[in-house]
Order: structure tokens, then C-alpha cells, then sequence
């Protein structure tokens, strides 16, 4: 998966895409010729469907903005205010609040799909994208609104494990000529799976939510590359996940993809007759009449064909990394002073591929922006974000004064007017309040 940062908007309840911060954003380009090349190729990509993969068309209004400069080109005009015009293109400069995102977002009187510049200049990546976050805009339409789902199961050694055994049998059964091999790795796969479920009997809702959204919209990105060789592709994704150092945010752009094309072949009616609530693993398991082993004596003698002595090395060397990691985190985030600031009803950008669960108190993100009434909080290192979404802390270190508000060891806090940094409830703690 490139390397992409998601965006939560509460409120909209729509999970957005967000371009990591640093070097992309500062490298980002954006003129009116590749604009409009974007444009026209989601245009091309979404008449070749028709509508039939979901019963409704992905073509729509859409944007491709600048994180650097916020500034954009859109296909279509505002409507609650216009837009500039330039020749077939609209222009002009996002405001604060809005996230600049691979996603799709409420603005100026429409749901937009939004793209970052520069795009992807290879394919099937650069067509992947466009379909993917051309779904995100109608997955509402069709029933599959997003929920905050958290993962924190998937950082622990026993999740990780079970999670890569799944993506190898999935690959497997994906590239398999013989249906009985493919049975067999698609039955593997699901057992991985139940196994984990039945040591933390909450992931299964939560998995199933994320693929619902992310792994659905990695699935139609693919789907409508209309890549000649999109299997193959798919099963070198899988690898690529089995590398992946984080898992908590990101796991669906591997899975659900898999899922969905295991369930192309097993039930072709499966998005007609989706009953929304299901999980795409339970529909595939059904389809196929299979019934998954959960014990430790299935799991061991499956994870055999995967190399699952290897893997079970690998995760416990990463698990002493991350207990030291986490004592790291909780010191400068929890324990130490820190400027918590209030973030109900924000906007958040954050990188899916570096996320880090830290319960009971919530989750740090190495990468996070957070745009709320007061201003805006952009962290580079490290941010915790509350478990109900309702504050985001930083480590309060290094803080120097800056014109419009403060700047600390990896973050910058821009404050509207009529805000300000006071001391918060703990000695050597600040919060963000409106002036008196």
C-alpha cells in the first residue's frame, strides 16, 4: 500500500485519506494539464462501469488539491459558493477546516472525491486510487457508512501472527489454478482468522467495519483498474502487507481486496444480495459451506504451509521492541507534562502505517493533524489520540511562542484569535481554552 495517512471527520462519519506529512507534501504539484488528465481518466474508469459493480455510478464531482498550498482544481462548481473559473476547471484555496485528503468529502455543497498532488504516475496504482476514493464519495449511498472501529488487538504478538498467516494463505488462494488448492488455502485462511477471533472475541466487528469500508473501497479500486493482471497484482500487495511494520489502520487495504475477489469467484451475486451487517470472511466462509477451526492444534498444523516458526520468531523479537516502545510513549505521553488539546467535532488526518495502540488511554499516531474551532494541531512525532475521540495530547517539551500560537518538539498549534494556550489541570500541563 503506498504510503497514505487517514483522515476521521466526526460528524460526517466518513474515514479520509490524508498524504504523509514532510517530503510529499512539499513536493506536491498541481496544474491545470494534470488536473485535468485525472479527471478525464475517473471520468473514462467510471463510464467503463456503468454503474454495475455497486448499481450506482462513481463519476462525480472531484477535486485534486496541493497539501502544501491548499490550493486546488476541481471538475465541477461550488454551490453554496462559486468556484473561479478556468477554462473547463474550477480553482481556489481550501479552507483550514477542510482536510486535504485521498477521500471523499462534505464541502461547498457537495461530496467530493478529493485527491492529493501529485498523483501516482504508475499503474494500476494511479487508476486503483481514483475508483478507490471515487467509492468513498457514493459509500453512503449504497449502505456502507464508515465507523470508527478501533484495532488495538492487531499490535499484539498473537494478532500480528495470526493476521500475516492470513494474508499468506490468502495470496495463496488467489494464485492457485486448482480448486481444491484454493479451497484449502481459503479454509487456512479463515482458521487464522478464527483463531484470532477466539482470543479477542471484539476483533471480529471490528475487522468486519473496517473492511466494510476500507477493504471495500481497496476491493472496487481494483476491481475497476481494469488492470489485465489485477490477481497477481493483488496477491504481491498481500506480500507486501506481510512486510508491513503497523497493522492497527491498515490491515483492510489488504484483506478486504482479497476477500472480495475470493468472493467474485465463490458467490458472483454477493454485492446484490450483501446484507450490509455481514463481514465479507463470514459471507466467503458461508458461500463455500466451510466451517474454520479456531484451536491451537488446527492453527499449528496449518501455519506448517506458511512458514509459521519463522513468523512466530519475528513477531516475538517485534514484541520486546514494542513493549520498550510503548513504556517510551506512555512516559512523554501520559506521565509527562503535555498540552492536551480538545478535538470533538475535529477534522484528523493521521498515517495508517504508523499507529500505535496504547489502551486504556487511546492510540498514537507518529503522524497526526487535528483542525477544530480553535485552530489547527499538526504533529509530527507522536500524537495520543483519546479512545472517544474527544482530545489529542502531545509531549509539552522544547515549547517556543510563535506568532499564532505554539510550537513544541514535532508539532505546531495555530490558534484563531480568540483562542489560547493556558496551564491545564496537572502541574506543567496546558490546554486550549477561548480567551475570556
Amino acid at each position: 500500500m503506498p504510503l497514505r495517512s487517514v483522515c476521521w471527520r466526526l460528524g460526517l462519519s466518513t474515514l479520509l485519506f490524508l498524504a504523509a506529512a514532510g517530503g510529499a507534501a512539499a513536493q506536491s504539484r498541481l496544474d491545470v494539464a494534470s488536473a485535468t488528465a485525472a479527471f478525464d481518466q475517473a471520468q473514462a474508469l467510471c463510464q467503463a462501469d456503468d454503474g454495475r459493480l455497486w448499481g450506482v455510478s462513481l463519476c462525480g464531482p472531484m477535486i485534486l488539491a496541493d497539501p502544501a498550498t491548499r490550493a486546488f482544481i476541481a471538475n465541477a462548481d461550488g454551490v453554496d459558493t462559486p468556484l473561479e473559473r478556468n477554462g473547463e476547471v474550477f480553482q481556489g484555496r481550501l479552507p483550514d477546516a477542510v482536510p486535504i485528503a485521498n477521500t471523499a468529502v462534505r464541502w461547498n455543497g457537495r461530496v467530493w472525491t478529493m485527491l492529493i498532488a501529485p498523483l501516482a504516475g504508475d499503474e494500476p496504482a494511479r487508476s486503483i486510487l481514483l475508483m478507490h476514493e471515487a467509492w468513498h464519495r457514493i459509500q453512503d449511498e449504497i449502505g456502507l457508512k464508515a465507523v470508527n472501529a478501533d484495532q488495538p488487538h492487531l499490535a499484539t504478538e498473537a494478532g500480528r501472527l495470526s493476521l500475516r498467516l492470513e494474508l499468506r494463505a490468502l495470496s495463496a488462494a488467489l494464485v492457485a489454478n486448482d480448486p481444491a488448492e484454493r479451497r484449502r488455502a481459503t479454509e487456512d485462511a479463515l482458521s487464522f482468522r478464527a483463531w484470532r477471533y477466539a482470543r479477542f472475541p471484539e476483533a471480529e466487528a471490528a475487522e468486519d467495519a473496517m473492511e466494510r469500508h476500507e477493504g471495500v473501497a481497496e476491493y472496487t479500486g481494483r476491481r475497476l483498474s481494469r488492470d489485465d493482471e489485477m490477481v497477481r497484482h493483488l496477491a504481491e500487495h498481500l506480500s507486501k502487507g506481510d512486510r508491513a511494520r503497523e497493522y492497527a489502520r491498515s490491515f483492510a487495504y489488504y484483506t478486504g481486496p482479497a476477500y472480495g475477489v475470493l468472493l467474485d469467484a465463490a458467490a458472483p451475486d454477493w454485492r446484490a444480495t450483501w446484507d450490509r451487517r455481514e463481514g465479507l470472511a463470514a459471507m466467503l466462509s458461508q458461500a463455500l459451506e466451510l466451517t474454520a477451526a479456531s484451536s491451537d492444534e488446527a492453527f499449528a498444523a496449518r501455519g506448517v504451509r506458511y512458514e509459521a516458526a519463522t513468523l512466530e520468531a519475528e513477531e516475538a523479537a517485534r514484541a520486546l521492541e514494542q513493549t520498550a516502545r510503548i513504556a517510551r510513549l506512555k512516559a512523554a505521553l501520559v506521565d509527562g507534562p503535555v498540552l492536551v488539546a480538545p478535538v470533538s467535532g475535529a477534522s484528523f488526518g493521521f498515517d495508517p502505517n504508523r499507529v500505535t495502540p496504547l489502551p486504556p488511554e487511546g492510540t498514537v499516531y507518529g503522524v497526526i493533524r487535528a483542525a477544530a474551532s480553535w485552530g489547527v494541531l499538526e504533529v509530527e512525532k507522536d500524537g495520543l489520540l483519546a479512545m472517544d475521540w474527544s482530545r489529542l495530547t502531545v509531549a509539552y517539551a522544547a515549547v517556543a511562542p510563535t506568532d499564532h500560537g505554539l510550537k513544541g518538539d514535532g508539532w505546531t498549534l495555530t490558534l484563531k484569535p480568540e483562542w489560547e494556550a493556558v496551564p491545564g489541570l496537572r502541574d506543567g500541563d496546558w490546554t486550549i481554552r477561548r480567551r475570556p
